[in-house]
């Protein structure tokens, strides 16, 4: 990892450097016992690097392009990469190299088909779509339905970014994944990226903005307790948690996580997202 990642914050774009200020490449952060099989990659590439088989424009900060931290209006916070090089894109809950949604069913993952599924409600409304996990195979119908306008799975994220969303990972890379999190996500990615998401939780709470956070997952939950939030609204800052969407049941059925996103945004006087 000090080989991969040395260096890593001349991949930020500028005005993300400038915001968080500088962090650096303390590698204490990763417990020295990890240890890598030669082959093992870490995943997503670098800024500029290229990996077989990954998608088009993916690399490890990808989650900071395209979006300024005076644009952001909402912040998702997962765990972290796809388990698989040719998926992991550098933005949360988004799956590259598939060419239609129907490919989701590939994935053994439940996470981003049902995190579709809450997209899909707060769309349209009809939050009948995230009773259960059954209804997915009516929410993928839908998504491959022309006549339905939803992008498909490898633009649909641009569009979120454009309404300001900022899609992050708790860890932006992996190599070792375990659902039950492996000792290479526990004691090497997620501890190595924890003091860049800290920074960036401090710099979109300092402006004069209304601001949501959606957190997914434990290992979300824990640094945005670090950064002092609690759930619920206070000013013009506003926190929602979640069970990790991979463990669909515990997320689906419950208040919809976006739209209770753009009624807090509302609530501050903010512009809801068209999800």
């Amino acid at each position: 990892m000090t080989e991969v990642l040395a260096g890593w914050e001349g991949d930020l774009p500028p005005d993300w450097h400038a915001v968080v200020g500088a962090i650096g490449s303390d590698f204490d952060r990763i417990d020295a016992d990890l240890e890598f099989e030669a082959w093992e990659p870490i995943f997503p590439a670098r800024r500029g690097r290229h990996f077989p088989g990954q998608p088009k424009g993916a690399h490890a900060l990808a989650a900071f392009d395209g979006i300024a931290p005076s644009d952001v209006r909402c912040m998702i916070l997962g765990q972290d990469p796809y388990p698989e090089p040719g998926f992991a894109t550098g933005r949360a809950f988004e799956a590259g190299n598939l060419a239609s949604w129907r490919e989701l069913d590939k994935m053994f993952s439940k996470s981003i088909r049902a995190y579709m599924q809450l997209i899909a409600a707060a769309r349209t409304g009809d939050e009948s779509l995230s009773e259960s996990f059954e209804r997915w195979p009516d929410v993928r119908q839908m998504l491959c339905d022309a006549d339905r306008d939803f992008e498909g799975p490898s633009t649909i994220g641009d569009r979120w970014v454009r309404q300001g969303v900022l899609l992050l990972n708790a860890s932006l890379t992996l190599s070792r994944f375990k659902v039950d999190i492996d000792p290479h996500q526990s004691r090497g990615h997620l501890p190595f990226w924890r003091p860049l998401m800290l920074k960036v939780i401090a710099s979109l709470r300092k402006r004069d903005q209304p601001i949501v956070f959606i957190g997914f997952g434990d290992a979300a939950a824990g640094i945005l307790a670090e950064a002092g939030l609690t759930e619920g609204t206070s000013s013009n800052c506003a926190l929602i948690l979640r069970d990790h969407p991979a463990f669909a049941e515990r997320v689906l059925g419950r208040t919809n996580p976006f739209l209770l996103c753009n009624s807090y945004l509302e609530a501050m006087g903010a512009s809801p997202i068209a999800w």
